[in-house]
């Protein structure tokens, strides 16, 4: 019996450590991206900002639970956060733009998917975009070509 208590015991420390590592992961994130607002305002704006996105992130887990449809993202107030999300709409914009048709189709039928792993902070996903966004749109296609086969075996509903 000791062993099964000391076995609990090391299993429950390993979770809250786990548990930590998450939170102290995230606030490394904001104030990370906190650090990069050009004055305090912005930095404060910043911090609204996240705490917004996480609020809506809990509304839409909340919607999903109960039926309902998911409510929609609060707009930005920050300008690091708006101009980081025009950047991110201009991109999309130009890979869209060099995609074919059928690709556009094929990628849109994997859309849930990848949106799902996103709300579920999916690390590999989470890897992909940090990959992918700082690349031209020639590149982002060109990888798209090459992976568009694995993606929809990954995403596809």
């Amino acid at each position: 019996m000791t062993t099964k208590n000391q076995t609990s015991g090391w299993r429950g420390f390993q979770k809250q450590a786990r548990t930590q590592a998450t939170r102290l992961e995230k606030r490394a994130a904001a104030t990370h991206l906190v650090a990069m607002a050009e004055d305090p305002l912005d930095a404060l704006a910043t911090l609204w900002d996240l705490a917004a996105l996480e609020r809506h992130a809990a509304s839409v887990r909340v919607a999903r639970v109960r039926g309902r449809a998911s409510p929609q993202a609060p707009a930005p107030v920050s300008r690091l956060v708006s101009v980081f999300t025009q950047q991110l709409r201009d991109k999309c914009a130009a890979v869209a733009a060099l995609l074919q048709r059928d690709e556009i189709e094929r990628l849109g039928c994997i859309t849930a998917g990848f949106v799902t792993a996103l709300k579920n902070n999916d690390a590999d996903v989470m890897m992909l975009i940090r990959d992918l966004l700082p690349r031209s749109p020639d590149m982002i296609v060109a990888w798209l070509r090459t992976n568009l086969e694995s993606l929809e075996a990954r995403f596809a509903s």
